[in-house]
């Protein structure tokens, strides 16, 4: 870990609410430098939609990191803008195939991979090598070879992989898993978790489809189809909800939609987990339409997350700055949980764990476990639909 690190001060102490009012009055640079101090830095790698609706407009009221640079393929445009609106140093601008100047960066210490799913493996090694801290956009990775060359870039390197798995730091989510721990269903006997949007119609539309994401139609970037877009949520909420790890996996793939999907990349993946005590998941991921369900049931009921508003998700994330609510319903019944911005709230927890050198929850480890699930789901898929045994 860097020296730099290990000496920081305390930010609990430099972030405090109610130091706050001293900065009033104070030129816009010294209240920037102000605010910072104590935080760690954090360079954006990919500057797409995502990078751009939820984490940058999220990092401003973070209380442990600031955004301190970016790295960009359009370093004059994109970079320089960025640098304007977010008041960081122009130096702290990077292309992608100069991250090895990072390593002088040294109010850079996180670098986020915001990039497509086939280049997170040579950002992330590329960032380590650099000597920064590293939290990865899941899928982690589009194989497990990846994953595992990523975790032992960072082990070299001596730096912290993080995957942003946000939901396990969002309070609903949370709370769910806490109850379901303490028995409030009983023994737990299934559920069922998908995470559906409808890509498919912003493909039919020819003026939809200019605004919408190109990459997820090639199987090289993206990995597969919609089970490497949003089919990691289900596996996520699969084992987080329930504290446990899949053994089994089956798949069953679908494309209605065949002038507009390539071969290699499904509409829909409907999936089935299962695990060593006997507990079942059935899962999917689909491009088909907009439908979102986390529920998972015992003897004793049923604990549910739900969208907080008619146009909300279970598992999407906070944008532009505000919370996606979300309600925890158990038996019907609604359970008392914040909204919060989740993106900032996973980087704070990032940063936490490097500077008090505590263990991340959401490691390079779960993501490799995790892509090797997906794995066995393909492989299943491969196999017309056979139940495949998980390396985890």
């Amino acid at each position: 870990m860097p020296t730099s690190l290990i000496t920081r001060r305390s930010f609990v102490h430099k972030t405090s609410a109610l130091a706050v009012p001293a900065l009033v009055g104070l030129s816009p640079a010294v209240r920037a430098q102000t605010a910072r101090e104590g935080k760690l830095g954090v360079a954006l790698c990919g500057l797409g939609g995502f990078a751009t609706a939820s984490i940058a407009p999220e990092l401003p009221a973070a209380k442990n990191v600031f955004l301190a640079g970016v790295i960009t393929g359009d370093s004059a445009g994109k970079g320089r803008a960025w640098a304007a609106k977010y008041g960081f140093p122009e130096k702290n601008i990077f292309g992608y195939a100069d991250m090895a100047r990072l390593a002088d960066a040294k109010d850079i210490d996180i670098v986020h991979v915001v990039t497509p799913n086939s280049l997170h493996a040579a950002h992330t090694i590329a960032a380590a090598k650099a000597g920064k801290h590293v939290m990865c956009e899941k899928p982690m990775a589009t194989s497990s070879a990846q994953c595992e060359a990523m975790i032992a870039a960072a082990k070299a390197a001596g730096v912290r992989l993080g995957v942003s798995y946000r939901l396990q730091w969002e309070p609903h989510h949370m709370k769910a898993a806490e109850l379901l721990a303490s028995g409030t269903v009983g023994e737990l006997s299934n559920g069922n978790y998908e995470f559906s949007w409808g890509y498919a119609s912003g493909l039919a539309d020819p003026e939809r489809r200019k605004s919408i994401k190109q990459w997820l139609l090639d199987p090289k970037m993206a990995g597969g189809g919609a089970m490497f877009d949003t089919g990691v949520y289900p596996v996520q909420a699969a084992c987080f909800l329930t504290g446990k790890t899949p053994i089994a996996a089956r798949g069953l793939p679908s494309t209605r939609h065949k002038d507009l999907f390539p071969a290699g990349v499904e509409e829909t993946m409907s999936f089935e987990l299962t695990f060593a005590d006997g507990f079942q998941a059935l899962c999917r991921a689909s491009y088909s339409g907009n439908f979102h369900q986390c529920t998972t049931y015992g003897p004793k009921g049923i604990v549910e997350i739900l969208p907080g508003l008619p146009t909300g998700s279970v598992f999407g994330q906070s944008a532009n700055g505000k919370p996606n609510p979300k309600r925890l319903v158990v038996n019907r019944k609604d359970v008392a949980a914040e909204d919060t911005l989740q993106l900032g709230a996973l980087l704070d927890a990032f940063a936490a764990s490097i500077t008090k050198r505590t263990p991340f929850k959401a490691d390079g480890a779960m993501g490799l476990r995790d892509i090797r699930i997906v794995e066995a789901v393909y492989a299943s898929v491969a196999l017309g639909g056979k139940t495949i045994s998980i390396a985890v």
